[in-house]
């Protein structure tokens, strides 16, 4: 269950005012238009129009024509049906609240003559409801004795008086303050799917549903390959949204979906977003298939203590793994469940995925929090619920999914009620005791609880982040597997971090990763004699060499997407087709699809290393008199797209010039357009806590090299 109260108009219909109070349904439309003044008229009779008349006069005055804001009302009203005595009452009123009414003294003057007035508001509601034939009816009803006098039939209850009926031309639409456009906006993404991919209708059953949208199975036209198809209806309210804000922030949460995914797509961690489309309704995601079913498919409760904690243990550090990448990249994932997390496979060592960033948002600058309340109830932390909160939030969820998996049940639940209220799940996570005694904790070891007390603390600030929660020995003592196969005498490829160290890479800008490839290719120009008086070690420079070789199998010095494939799988790493096409296409600066050896060594030069030598900062300054080319001391975009583009590419001018523009914002601090010697320094910066442990080595386990040396 989703909870989300910061969007008026869908989840919970909650619409706050900026002072944390629930602000005024329909606060921000004119009185005319309110559906709930509506409601509230068409239930009084003649004998209470007084005190309507009374709410009315609390309204700013309508002009003499009788509408708001320019807009007229379709509706007419008699003018014979408003009597004097009404308009005194009116005018009484109106001079004890100080409010002119204007419209309704001047309508009640009117001579008969003059049927109809065109009019805005509750008043004219009713009585266009109430035509001269109703009105009749009334009249004779009165004549004969008032409801309250009338004779009872059927048990001694009154009949109830017919409603004249309403015109379809006089029933407002509840969403006529929205334009189509609004409602619908176009977000810029490709419109041909259905010529690319075979696409299975709405109506069919989908593979997977949610509150806005559901997952579908796509198939391309071309290749006959299986993709997810995500698609997000762009107007998914029954009813009138609260306010153009919540149609603007439902949507922004659209796109940030989208950038969040391609912000950290290239990750293997995260479930890969191939392209985004979409059509006059909908947005349609198209993402990489994972068939391998939940987190939680693949624990019971019946299997071995150990095997089950071991288990736990690594799946957990999959969860922790794409919180650190997304904190790192100034995210927060907001809905860190089981529900999010798909094994690609079926294969019982399938790596797992994380998936649905709708959620997701920027973090705020440091010593800032966030506020709006939303994930979901069980897995919120403490802060979240008071709504203050920053990424130790996504830490807490984490924690409530290592319960969960080490005890098969949630930490804090609603112990009152049959069917579960948010509320009472609310106060039981401020407020009740963390369970660690009963059933099965007691065979659960102590490094486990541990784990699940520190990441449980109701304190943010004493809670771990998670990238401290990586390294708690809980998760670190069934790791290190590169250290037992170098017992064993088996290749290990430096260190077991080849696969590590490339999906690190990827998700780094294009910028930077232009840039670090050009000072690779400086490096491989060197005489072996000048590569060896510098201060960063030949053999890391020749390791990385001879490993390109390696994978190098047709010997033309260029690495196509199968050899990739294989090669890795060859020096111990299980990667699949389409994660090795995921990776190549982040390795592929150049953009021809293949891996040349000045990206290969770029993307594995262990450049925190390099940058501490006294060489460095030499190398730098070169690639940056490269760069520019007019020796003004500047890079402009020009010279930034000679780089990014230098072997062709991207046709499109439009295309390329919002490339070339998202690449100068990787390093211009300070917005004029260009790139100066310091932000060009800054931008090679190594960032010392992206560590390789926040991503997935997928070293092959020893079972299955056991099962390839068989074969």
């Amino acid at each position: 269950m989703h909870f989300s109260e910061d969007v008026g108009g869908f989840s919970r219909n909650v619409d706050r005012a900026s002072d944390g109070r629930r602000a005024r349904p329909g606060a921000d439309r004119s009185f005319g238009s309110s559906r709930s003044g509506r409601r509230v008229t068409e239930r009084l009779s003649l004998g209470r129009m007084e005190r309507a008349a009374t709410m009315m006069m609390m309204m700013p005055a309508t002009t003499t024509s009788g509408h708001r804001s320019g807009k007229a009302s379709s509706m007419t009203i008699d003018a014979k049906l408003v009597s004097r005595r009404f308009a005194r009452s009116c005018a009484t009123s109106a001079t004890s609240i100080g409010k002119p009414v204007r419209c309704v003294a001047r309508l009640c003057e009117r001579s008969s003559s003059s049927r109809t007035v065109v009019a805005k508001g509750f008043l004219s509601d009713w009585l266009a409801k109430n035509d001269d034939n109703g009105d009749k009816k009334k009249r004779a009803g009165r004549g004969a004795g008032s409801a309250s006098r009338q004779k009872k039939s059927d048990g001694g209850r009154v009949k109830p008086r017919p409603r004249a009926p309403v015109r379809s031309d006089e029933i407002a639409s509840p969403f006529e303050d929205f334009t189509d456009e609004e409602l619908r906006p176009d977000f810029g993404f490709r419109r041909d799917l259905d010529e690319l991919y075979d696409v299975p209708s709405l109506d069919e059953e989908p593979i997977g549903a949610g509150s806005y949208g559901v997952v579908r199975k796509a198939v391309s036209r071309k290749t006959g390959e299986a993709f997810a198809l995500k698609t997000l209806k762009k107007a998914p309210w029954k009813t009138a949204p609260a306010s153009k804000a919540a149609v603007q922030y439902y949507h922004g949460k659209l796109r940030n979906e989208v950038e969040v995914m391609r912000t950290i797509g290239a990750s293997l961690s995260v479930v890969y977003l191939y392209d985004a489309f979409e059509d006059h309704e909908h947005v349609h995601l198209l993402m990489e298939l994972c068939s391998g079913g939940e987190l939680l498919d693949r624990i019971s409760m019946s299997d071995s203590n150990d095997y089950r904690e071991a288990k736990a243990a690594d799946l957990v550090k999959s969860v922790l793994r794409t919180a650190v990448q997304c904190h790192r990249r100034g995210i927060i994932y907001r809905d860190i469940k089981p529900d999010n997390f798909l094994f690609q496979t079926d294969d019982e060592d399938s790596p797992l995925k994380a998936t649905d960033f709708g959620l997701a948002g920027m973090l705020p600058p440091k010593g800032e929090t966030l506020a709006r309340r939303c994930g979901t109830p069980s897995y919120m932390a403490p802060e979240v619920i008071e709504r203050n909160y920053g990424s130790q939030a996504d830490v807490w969820s984490s924690g409530v999914v290592a319960y969960q998996l080490l005890s098969g049940r949630l930490p804090f639940v609603d112990k009152v009620n049959s069917r579960p209220n948010a509320k009472e799940v609310f106060r039981a996570i401020l407020e009740d005791e963390i369970d660690l005694e009963s059933e099965p904790w007691p065979s659960v070891s102590e490094e486990a609880k541990d784990f699940v007390r520190k990441l449980l603390d109701r304190d943010p600030e004493s809670r771990p982040t998670a990238r401290a929660a990586l390294l708690h020995p809980w998760l670190t003592q069934s790791t290190a597997s590169w250290k037992a196969k170098a017992a064993k005498g088996q290749d290990s490829a430096l260190d077991g971090q080849v696969v590590a160290r490339l999906q690190r890479f990827a998700t780094q800008g294009l910028l930077k990763r232009s840039v670090l490839r050009l000072i690779a290719r400086e490096l491989l120009s060197e005489d072996e004699d000048d590569l060896k008086t510098m201060s960063v070690k030949n053999a890391d420079v020749q390791e990385l060499k001879e490993l390109f070789n390696k994978l190098d199998t047709s010997g033309d010095n260029m690495v196509e997407l199968s050899e990739l494939e294989v090669g890795l799988r060859e020096i111990g790493y299980d990667v699949t087709g389409k994660e090795s096409k995921q990776l190549l296409g982040s390795l592929d600066t150049s953009g021809d699809g293949l891996i040349d050896v000045n990206e290969f060594l770029a993307a594995l030069l262990d450049w925190e290393k390099f940058e501490k030598t006294s060489a460095y900062p030499k190398w730098v300054e070169r690639a940056f008199k490269i760069l520019d080319k007019d020796n003004s001391g500047l890079i402009d975009a020009e010279e930034v797209a000679s780089l990014i583009f230098e072997e062709g590419g991207e046709q499109n001018d439009s295309v390329r010039a919002s490339i070339v523009k998202a690449c100068i914002s990787e390093a211009d601090i300070d917005g004029n357009g260009k790139i100066d010697m310091d932000e060009f320094a800054s931008l090679l910066q190594a960032d010392p806590t992206d560590d390789l442990d926040q991503y997935d080595s997928r070293e092959l386990s020893s079972s299955m090299e056991d099962s390839i040396d068989s074969v």
